[in-house]
Parts: structure tokens; C-alpha cells; sequence
């Protein structure tokens, strides 16, 4: 086993999850803090905290205003999103042991990877769009599909026997063994773990913030 294996596999893990919690906690308290808009109740807004539940989840899963105000890139947002979440899902049920699990890997996958691919070419093909498009945006789009693209082609996300990994991984005795052709996928979800924090991705943290203090003005 060589020096790079070992870092990938045994080292980056926890240091992309340190920098992620710490990254993501620095982020919310600061938000935390930032100056209250002036609130301006110019529309009827949900008051008890089961309708304004349902409105925050609404958007999360739907991306309602994205729907209604740029349909154009509605249908590949939301395709990108539920990719997300079904990684997410992934990584829950492969844990605790579920056979269908490769399934919900897959089809997350797959949802992120043509929907990022469709944002990018959306992006570079609309002019009017492109025209306020800075750099970053691309690399992001880019730093998804590539993901993507690295963990369907080398079977990431559909090989029941990544479990034993993120198992040991769990008891801090990482499992080194892990199959050299997953590393490129590894490495890359450690690097975007780390990067998240730091850029516009991590606006699914500031979701509270964004209704409570600024839509509603409900924090005071």
C-alpha cells in the first residue's frame, strides 16, 4: 500500500468531516449574528410552526420558487438537488444495513449527474443567463458532474461492501483494504466535503435564517 492510498483512505476521511462541521459551524453562528432586515410585511406569512414547517420542507423538496419565477431551470435543479438527498439517504440506509441500498446510491448518482451536467450547459447556452454567471458557478456545476461521473463509473455507490468501510471508518480503525479503483471517488468527496463550507452550496444550512430572519422576520 502506498502513502497516497493510506492518506486517502485512512487520514482525508476525518479531516474532510473536521473541516466540514467546523467549516458549517462557523458559518450559522455567523449568520446567527449577522443585523435583522427591516421587516416589511408585505404578503400573508405562516404564524404556527407546523404551517411554516411545511412551507420551509415545501421548498426544500420542491424548489417551488425556482419553479415559479425561473421554470427553465427548475426541472435540472431539482434533479440535482434529489441527487443529493438521495446520497444522503445512501450513506444512511447503507449503514444500517439495507439490501436495496446500492439502488438509492445509483439513482442518486444519476440524478446529480444529469442535472449538473444540465445546469452547466443551460448556464453557458442562455445568454442572458451567462451573461451573469461568474467562474465559480461553472467549477461547481463541474466539481459535481465529475463526482458523479467518478463514483458511477467505478461502482461507488452501487458496492454493498463499501459499508465495511464507513463502518470502520465509524470505529476510527479504517479499513485500508478498500479497492484502490474507489479512491478517485473518495478523494473527491473528501475535497467537496471541504470545500462546501466555504462557498454558495452551503445555502441549505442557511435555510432558517433566510425564512425566520429575512422572509418573515421572526427572530427579534
Amino acid at each position: 500500500m502506498d502513502f497516497g492510498h493510506y492518506l486517502i483512505a485512512g487520514v482525508m476521511p476525518y479531516v474532510a468531516v473536521a473541516f466540514f462541521a467546523f467549516g458549517l459551524g462557523y458559518r450559522i453562528v455567523y449568520w446567527s449574528k449577522a443585523p435583522i432586515h427591516l421587516h416589511w410585511e408585505l404578503f400573508p406569512y405562516p404564524h404556527t410552526v407546523p404551517d411554516q414547517l411545511k412551507e420551509m420542507l415545501t421548498e426544500v423538496f420542491t424548489l417551488r420558487s425556482l419553479y415559479l419565477f425561473n421554470r427553465k431551470f427548475w426541472l435540472p435543479s431539482l434533479m440535482m438537488h434529489w441527487g443529493f438527498y438521495f446520497v444522503v439517504s445512501w450513506l444512511v440506509v447503507l449503514l444500517l444495513g439495507f439490501s436495496f441500498a446500492p439502488y438509492v446510491g445509483t439513482t442518486g448518482g444519476v440524478l446529480a449527474l444529469v442535472g449538473s451536467f444540465s445546469l452547466f450547459s443551460l448556464r453557458l447556452l442562455a445568454g442572458e443567463v451567462r451573461k451573469i454567471s461568474v467562474p465559480v458557478e461553472y467549477f461547481n456545476l463541474i466539481f459535481i458532474f465529475l463526482l458523479a461521473l467518478s463514483s458511477l463509473l467505478t461502482g461507488f455507490l452501487a458496492d454493498f461492501q463499501v459499508r465495511y468501510y464507513l463502518l470502520s471508518l465509524l470505529t476510527l480503525k479504517p479499513a485500508l483494504s478498500i479497492a484502490a479503483g474507489y479512491l478517485i471517488p473518495l478523494l473527491l468527496f473528501e475535497l467537496f466535503l471541504i470545500y462546501i463550507p466555504f462557498t454558495r452550496m452551503a445555502h441549505f444550512a442557511v435555510k432558517f435564517f433566510t425564512y425566520h430572519k429575512i422572509k418573515w422576520g421572526e427572530l427579534h
